[in-house]
């Protein structure tokens, strides 16, 4: 499952010793720092936090 659901090169994101989690993708503050994308798929990460799965479109 892990080969099928992250590339080849991830960034594991790590706070102390408490948490570590594995992205394939960008982190921005703002989604105007991206550009015109589509999103294809929203989940909740967390309390309060949301995640999306989106495309850039020049």
């Amino acid at each position: 499952m892990f080969i099928e659901k992250y590339p080849d090169i991830v960034t594991v994101y790590s706070i102390g010793n408490v948490s570590k989690e594995l992205c394939g993708g960008p982190h921005v503050k703002n989604t105007k720092e991206l550009g015109t994308f589509k999103i294809k798929k929203e989940e909740s990460s967390s309390a309060g936090i949301r995640r999306i799965k989106a495309v850039l479109i020049k």
